[in-house]
């Protein structure tokens, strides 16, 4: 598959500090300048490969007003970089990835297909992105990549029940006659390979390879983090392999 790109201006208020810890599965302590600071930190996943003591960290200032709304830590962890690698690892930013990248026309068998619905319910789930074209309907699940080992990018790196779920509504659809699709969005630069983390979770793996019997598409894109505001797409890589 060819490689087609495209890059994004990000227009955000964003800090560099340092990683200290992650308090929990969602809150991490970071050091900007000369104190302290508690952010936000969009991903459930282990990042075992990604968070190291004083690793770079991206933080993305929040708006007081969302604070005052519906939280009370004031950044959100954006990106990070350990060694020479930067990993994006808000989960929340790749679902706007793809939508970006299919607008685009990078995957071609989603050309002209634009987005109706996003985060939108079917059965007991929800699912990222529901896709037309001349009345012809496209579901599409988006996940985010961010463990990779030995250029192997791998998931998930944690057991997702949730994402055992998605599969296997996709599936159910396909039968029922929908198109339907998986697009993987690794976020960082070094993985050639993109494979479902059997090891971690041999069940979703199981499922995927299931799905993709069925007719359940794969879609693949990198998404590179350019400090200080820029973000690259990459469509069609790494490859993907099932086993």
């Amino acid at each position: 598959m060819s490689v087609r790109k495209i890059c994004l201006s990000l227009d955000w208020e964003m800090h560099v500090g340092r990683f200290i810890q992650r308090l929990n599965r969602f809150l991490v302590e970071a050091k900007l300048d000369s104190h302290k600071a508690l952010a936000h930190l969009p991903n459930s996943g282990r990042l075992s490969t990604v968070l190291a003591p004083n690793v770079k960290v991206f933080l993305r200032k929040v708006s007081g007003k969302t604070r005052k709304r519906k939280r009370k830590t004031e950044y959100d962890v954006f990106a990070v970089k350990n060694r020479d690698v930067l990993t994006i690892v808000d989960t929340r930013f790749s679902s706007f990835l793809a939508e970006k990248a299919i607008e685009k026309g990078l995957f071609k068998l989603l050309k002209d297909y634009k987005v109706k619905k996003r985060n939108f319910r079917v059965e007991d789930s929800i699912l990222d992105l529901k896709l037309v074209k001349n009345g012809e309907l496209f579901f599409v699940e988006v996940k985010s990549v961010t463990h990779v080992i030995g250029g192997v990018a791998l998931f998930p790196d944690t057991p997702t029940k949730r994402g055992a779920r998605h599969v296997q509504l996709l599936t159910r659809l396909r039968e029922q006659g929908f198109n339907t699709g998986i697009l993987f969005s690794v976020q960082r630069n070094d993985a050639e390979v993109l494979k479902p983390n059997r090891q971690v979770d041999p069940k979703f793996s199981s499922l995927l390879e299931k799905a993709v019997e069925k007719g359940v598409k794969v879609f693949v894109q990198t998404s590179v983090f350019q400090p200080p505001n820029i973000v690259e797409i990459a469509a069609g890589t790494p490859r993907f392999q099932l086993k």
